[in-house]
């Protein structure tokens, strides 16, 4: 039984530049090195996961900011007037309102003082004519 485990070992040892003690510390080293990549590759990921989920936060804060701003607007007095005035046609105390009428289309008047535009050409045209028609 020795012999023929002895002689399993040498031919082993002849197919393979290294002993099988060796052989297998290579493979457990192997196996520990995948184990760290695996591991460094989660730890990386998580990471990146991390500062993007950071970067969300600090957007939604801002957005958070600007929401509340826009409540401290919407509670002033000065919007509240602005909107009477708006949406309900309310007036101050002392004001006179001018109510003009709304142009026709009859009424309205082209404007002839301005020349006619010319049509735009290419900026490419343009450069073309520079360059070789000088």
């Amino acid at each position: 039984m020795k012999e023929k485990l002895s002689n399993l070992r040498d031919k082993i040892e002849k197919l393979l530049p290294m002993t099988l003690n060796s052989l297998l510390l290579f493979a457990f080293v192997l196996y520990l090195l995948v184990i760290v990549g695996k591991s460094v590759w989660a730890n990386y990921n998580s990471n990146k996961d991390i500062d993007k989920e950071g970067i969300k936060l600090v957007f939604m804060e801002q957005e958070i900011h600007d929401l509340e701003n826009q409540i401290n607007y919407y509670k002033t007095a000065s919007y509240k007037e602005k909107e009477a005035r708006e949406k309900l046609g309310y007036k101050a105390a002392g004001e006179n309102v001018i109510a003009l009428p709304i142009d026709t289309e009859e009424e309205k008047v082209v404007d002839t003082s301005f020349a006619e535009v010319k049509a735009k050409v290419p900026n490419y045209r343009l450069w073309w004519e520079y360059f070789f028609k000088g």
